[in-house]
């Protein structure tokens, strides 16, 4: 079983501007909002009634395709993007650039090279300092194969030379080296980040740096000093997550716990840091059990149930469907099959065409 992470990535708008008129558009609304909470089903099913009611057809396309997209239905995906741009009213605005950029999307999950580059392309031919758009050509290129490596080392270096000091980017840039087997330019981009800017970085930048160099006593070193720093909400999670996964990975399970309760205890409503402390318990209950000391292994599994249950009651759309699955994995960890089915069956009926849960749903038959 594998259990779910709130992965960081490019955020796309679902935003309803451009596309034509704002009146009459409950569908279209509430198909948005289903799509905030993960519910694609019931996005698809609002989504289907705009249409019976006459809605602005460019926006039931659109949120149409976002909610395939996101069902990893990625060839239906594709056409209601096609088909949200031919109902646009033919002036260009964000609305139609952050569509394609969605129609891209769907080009490279069907491994559909050529057309995915090519509407980079046509974005950049407008658009030539769009940093996002040379990163994600770069990508496509990079997924490609080696043929068009140095097409992707390119489109790289121009992302970040219009903004050198976007470490996120930077950041970005070598996962998308590291995801695609390309370990040593993944870890030069980060060492020459560090060496021509490390006078100007933040701890917590200096700190991501080191972490995702492997160097876990440094990463340590500068985001405990940026945790002490008087950051951003956004800014204190993501200080927060690094840290402790910077001692999850030493399998220092006790100090990633108390980094992640420290910070609950004045930010008890962040689900996100909720969902990784549950997964911290998980996996130092799997610890434990590769150890043989099943009580303790229990007892953790037994933590990380009660953490997700508690997150679960914020009821964070962004984060509710990881936690609701994380929690199905904990039960399965401690052996408690029929708890486990339960909450799956609950699950399947709010996220239906979630395929990877219902795989496991089948497992879950079968015990």
């Amino acid at each position: 079983m594998k259990y779910r992470i709130i992965a960081g990535a490019i955020c796309i708008s679902v935003t309803l501007s451009g596309c034509g008129s704002f009146a009459g558009r409950h569908g279209i609304d509430a198909g948005f909002a289903y799509i905030d909470s993960h519910e694609y089903a019931k996005a698809l099913a609002s989504f289907d009634k705009a249409e019976e009611d006459g809605e602005d057809a460019c926006l039931v396309h659109r949120g149409r395709g976002i909610a395939y997209l996101y069902s990893d239905k990625d060839e239906e995906a594709a056409q209601e993007f096609l088909a949200s741009l031919a109902a646009d009213d033919g002036i260009v605005d964000d609305m139609d650039f952050d569509t394609n950029y969605y129609l891209a999307e769907a080009y490279m999950k069907l491994e559909d090279f050529n057309r995915a580059k090519g509407i980079y392309d046509a974005i950049l031919s407008l658009r030539d300092k769009d940093p996002t758009a040379y990163y994600l050509r770069g990508v496509c290129e990079l997924k490609a194969g080696e043929s068009e490596e140095k097409n992707a080392d390119a489109d790289f270096t121009s992302a970040i030379r219009l903004n050198d000091k976007d470490y996120s980017m930077i950041v970005m840039i070598y996962k998308a080296y590291a995801e695609n087997g390309k370990e040593d330019k993944a870890k030069n981009i980060l060492q020459h980040a560090l060496d021509s800017g490390e006078k100007t970085m933040s701890n917590f930048e200096k700190g991501e740096m080191y972490f995702y160099l492997g160097n876990d006593a440094e990463a340590q070193n500068y985001l405990s000093k940026a945790n002490k720093e008087n950051g951003g909400h956004d800014t204190k999670e993501s200080v927060v997550l690094l840290l402790g996964q910077s001692y999850e990975r030493l399998q220092q399970y006790d100090y990633a716990i108390s980094v992640y309760k420290e910070y609950l205890k004045s930010n008890s409503k962040s689900a996100n840091i909720s969902n990784q402390l549950g997964m911290c318990q998980i996996n130092k209950g799997r610890f434990y059990l590769d150890s043989g000391n099943e009580e303790e292994a229990g007892n953790a599994f037994g933590e990380a149930i009660v953490t997700f249950d508690a997150a679960i009651g914020l009821n964070d759309s962004a984060v509710q469907q990881a936690l609701m699955f994380n929690r199905i994995c904990a039960y399965e960890y401690k052996g408690d099959f029929a708890g486990a089915k339960s909450l799956m069956d609950e699950y399947m009926q709010i996220y239906p065409l979630d395929k990877v849960a219902a795989d496991e749903e089948i497992f879950l038959k079968t015990r």
